[in-house]
């Protein structure tokens, strides 16, 4: 296995097992996908690799894998209350434009489709890792982390701020 497939490895599992651990519900939703998309993703390329000449066309499997991820990104970034889905999200979106490029431009080398579509994994690992990592801060500031948009106070939606949510209503 190459080196560059080695640490992806070792972020992906250091990430994802800090976000299973500490993080939030979306953090933990996105750990899962992120892991469950490693290992489709694997299979897929193992199964690529027979072939000849491994992504010299789309690899369709790699794709689905890769819009699938991308459309549970977008769902997390509709569905809760944090900012770094929506970062993710357009991070997946340039991985999964990545596979446009092969039918735009038969010409491109496989080794450049490959890097194209495989270089935006460790930013959104590493994104994971921060964001996890936010979620504590937040949890240790505020006492309360609300993971969705339907959990948010009333007082919130009514235009309150976090911090005047941090303290207690007065008893008068």
């Amino acid at each position: 296995m190459p080196l560059h497939q080695l640490v992806f490895l070792a972020l992906l599992s250091a990430s994802c097992g800090y976000a299973a651990i500490r993080g939030g519900a979306p953090e933990r939703v996105s750990a899962a996908a992120q892991f469950g998309a490693v290992i489709f993703t694997w299979v897929f390329a193992t199964i690529a690799s027979w072939s000849s000449a491994p992504y010299s066309s789309v690899e369709l499997g790699v794709a689905a894998t890769d819009l699938t991820l991308f459309g549970v990104t977008v769902l997390l970034a509709v569905t809760s209350t944090r900012f770094w889905p929506i970062l993710q999200a357009s991070m997946l979106g340039c991985e999964v434009l990545g596979h446009l490029a092969k039918p735009l431009g038969p010409d491109i080398l496989p080794k450049a489709y490959y890097v194209t579509v495989a270089f935006w994994g460790y930013p959104t690992v590493v994104l994971l890792a921060i964001a996890t990592w936010r979620h504590r801060v937040r949890l240790k500031r505020y006492g309360v982390d609300y993971a969705w948009v339907w959990n948010l106070p009333r007082r919130y939606r009514n235009g309150w701020s976090v911090d005047e949510l941090a303290r207690p209503l007065s008893q008068n």
